[in-house]
């Protein structure tokens, strides 16, 4: 019997939900069941239609059947991903084997539902669905409402410095140190904890009862979830004990630093082929005299330009440019970027976005071996070493107007202050 609707939360200020579904039987059921919320559902006959759609109109949660005509769930949620990373998917299937929900996960739904529906499961389960779309719109909300309340970029480092003056430890060494314990002690790594949740639940003891029988695929997803959480742990304590400890600054000349480039960027030039991208390097047009601590420009720089691989598209190139501008010596990378679904660094975002955690994208695992700084913390590394050489980071939106028309690009802007020119 499906609950009253005095039992359920409801949730009118949602955005509507959006079926994706082909049987008119199960479209009214769904539409039955989501009217207990007080929710307002379109429906989509096929991926094709549901596509069409999301351009007249915003939704909070997609309920998708795998298996429609023309276009079938699982090519609808990628086209849907590029579009909305952030959108909130429950799948509907009728197979419940292992490899099914692996593969089902993989797509990045946010749960599943196995027909024919159990109403009191399905509400279940879309109760969590609806809470945590719920949240992701409040968190947006926040976060845009306290992005355009900051001041200017100097005005906010020099909070955030008089922050660090007052407190023992700063709000990026706490967070970053409160997240390492965490994920130390085996917390924080939910892929990694659903997966072996799903092995011990499909596994078979064999007849002797001293062994069990656990599917291939099961084990090597854990085993490369479990590698990829060590090098996340290796990374935070990394950043950890860049943020806890000083570190010297040497007299240089800048020229050492840009002769020095290449060899900084060398691995991630073998990436470089998989887009087809290419880096051009700077030229030594006027030197001087900075104080720095080589290893650390070495590693943001690295951080800049890998992230800078990672949003750019195909046939594209990553400009490195070294020049002086009054009394500081500036390294910056440019990129084309892809529109949609990436936008580049708004200027709403030009500040929230070097803040620990801090991500307008899902992370791109594509070069997550060779990442300095995971977890999105990257920008937060960087900010923080050029504060440590009294220098100012800037990354935002440019309009770049060298090619036949106007294109937006990222611009990441490292200032370093000049001791003397050469």
């Amino acid at each position: 019997m499906k609950p009253e609707k005095s039992t359920q939360k409801l949730y009118r200020t949602l955005e509507p939900i959006m079926i994706v579904e082909d049987t008119i039987a199960n479209q009214i059921i769904l539409k039955d069941l989501a009217s207990v919320f007080g929710l307002e559902c379109v429906v989509a006959e096929n991926g094709k239609v549901a596509l069409d759609k999301i351009d007249e109109g915003n939704y909070s949660i997609y309920i998708v059947d795998l298996m429609m005509p023309v276009m079938d769930g699982r090519t609808f949620i990628r086209e849907l991903k590029k579009i909305q990373p952030d959108s909130v998917i429950l799948v509907q299937t009728a197979l419940d084997s292992a490899s099914t929900i692996i593969d089902v996960m993989k797509l990045g739904v946010f749960d599943y539902i196995i027909k024919p529906i159990d109403p009191q499961a399905f509400l279940n389960t879309l109760q969590k669905c609806l809470d945590y779309s719920n949240l992701k719109q409040m968190e947006k909300s926040i976060t845009m409402k306290a992005g355009l309340r900051l001041r200017s970029q100097i005005e906010w480092l020099n909070y955030k410095d008089l922050k660090r003056t007052m407190a023992d430890d700063s709000v990026e060494t706490m967070s970053i140190k409160n997240l390492k314990d965490s994920l130390s002690q085996g917390t924080g790594i939910g892929a990694l904890v659903t997966l072996i949740d799903l092995m011990v639940a499909t596994m078979k003891e064999t007849e002797s009862g001293e062994e069990y029988i656990v599917k291939k695929n099961l084990v090597d997803m854990i085993s490369q979830n479990t590698a990829a959480v060590n090098n996340m742990i290796e990374g935070i304590i990394n950043i950890s004990n860049i943020l806890q400890q000083d570190f010297p600054l040497e007299t240089k000349h800048a020229s050492e630093i840009i002769n020095s480039i290449p060899n900084t960027l060398k691995k991630i030039v073998p990436y470089l082929s998989k887009k087809n991208l290419k880096i051009t390097y700077p030229e030594i047009k006027t030197n001087c005299i900075i104080k720095v601590n080589v290893e650390k420009i070495s590693d943001i720089i690295h951080e800049l330009v890998l992230n800078a691989y990672k949003y750019s598209p195909q046939n594209s190139s990553i400009n490195v440019i070294t020049y002086m501008k009054e009394a500081y010596f500036c390294i910056s990378i440019k990129n084309d970027i892809m529109e949609k679904p990436y936008g580049g660094v708004p200027k709403e975002y030009e500040k929230v976005v070097i803040e620990p955690f801090f991500r307008l994208l899902p992370p791109d695992e594509t070069v997550s071996s060779i990442e300095k700084f995971p977890m999105g913390l990257g920008l937060t590394v960087v900010d923080y070493v050029v504060r440590k050489h009294s220098g100012l980071f800037f990354i935002h939106n440019i309009l770049d107007y060298t090619g036949s028309g106007s294109r937006t690009c990222v611009l990441s802007e490292i200032f370093l202050p000049v001791e003397s020119i050469l």
